[in-house]
Parts: C-alpha cells; structure tokens; sequence
C-alpha cells in the first residue's frame, strides 16, 4: 500500500496529467452545478399546491346572450395553500361602463364532470352560489365548463387568459 502511493501521486502529477486531472474534474463540477441549477430555476408547477398554481389574474370577453360580451377580469389569491379567494369584476359590453364586482371562495374540484377532469377550480360568492367552473389549460389558462363540470360546445371564446 505504501508503494502504490508515491506511484498514483506520480502519475497524477506528471505535465499534463494534472491538467487534463484538474480539467476534467472542473469541467464535471460546472456541469453538475449547471443542471442542479437548472432544477430549481422557474416555477415547478407540479410541486406547488392547486390554489398555488391559480394564484394569479386572468383577462377575456366571455359570451352574452343579449350584449356584445362580458369583459371578464379575474384575480385569484392563494391563501397560505389552504385555499384561496377572488376577485371578479364583469362589464357586460354595450349595456354597462361599471363593471359589477363579485367576491368570494375557489373550491378545488377533483375527478369531476363526465370527463373526469383531473382539476377544476369552482369560484362561489359569498352566498355559496357558484359563479364560474374553471378548467386550466395551457400557458395556466382557464376555459370555462358548465354547471356539470362539461366543456361548452362553442365557436365562442370561453377561455380567460392569464396576464401574469
């Protein structure tokens, strides 16, 4: 044992083996620093709670029966993920300036609808009538479903985007 040391530092030390030792080894650490960086850089989605991953605002003119749309302005607040709350303020579009404002609870639906929806957001005022059922979809989206939790079929837009 004795031996092998003075040959292993012998070898390790030769003119260019150190360097290509040192290199190699340099090299190694900045890759291995660079893609545990990359693990933690942006959002995980996936490790953050549902009222986490709503937590934003979202915008879009929703369909109206007997006006032009309703301007839709959506702000949704996580609560320390045990829940969340929001904000909803709707114009409806060739009939009214003043938006009305409505507030309340976002309940987290799971395996709903009779596509069994992984995940809906069901936003209820203050009396516990359900306003919207909110579907996410991609880039944090909502679309809009149905009292049944079912998507609208609709060449209309039923999807409020997310502006932040």
């Amino acid at each position: 044992m004795v031996g092998f040391l003075p040959r292993l530092k012998s070898a390790c030390f030769r003119k260019g083996a150190f360097e290509m030792t040192f290199k190699g080894i340099a090299t190694t650490a900045v890759l291995a620093s660079v893609i545990g960086l990359a693990g933690c850089s942006g959002n995980d989605v996936q490790n953050q709670s549902p009222y986490a991953q709503a937590d934003g605002r979202y915008q879009g003119t929703l369909p109206c029966a007997d006006c032009a749309g309703i301007k839709t302005n959506l702000e949704i607040r996580n609560q320390n993920n045990t829940g969340a709350s929001f904000t909803l303020d709707s114009t409806r579009l060739g009939q009214s300036e003043k938006p009305l404002q409505t507030k309340g609870q976002v309940l987290i639906k799971q395996n709903v609808g009779p596509n069994s929806y992984p995940l809906v957001y069901e936003l209820k005022n203050g009396q516990g009538n359900t306003i919207y059922n909110l579907l996410p979809v991609g880039n944090g989206d909502m679309r809009l479903l149905d009292r049944n939790y079912t998507r609208i079929d609709s060449s209309d837009n039923l999807t409020l985007k997310r502006i932040n």
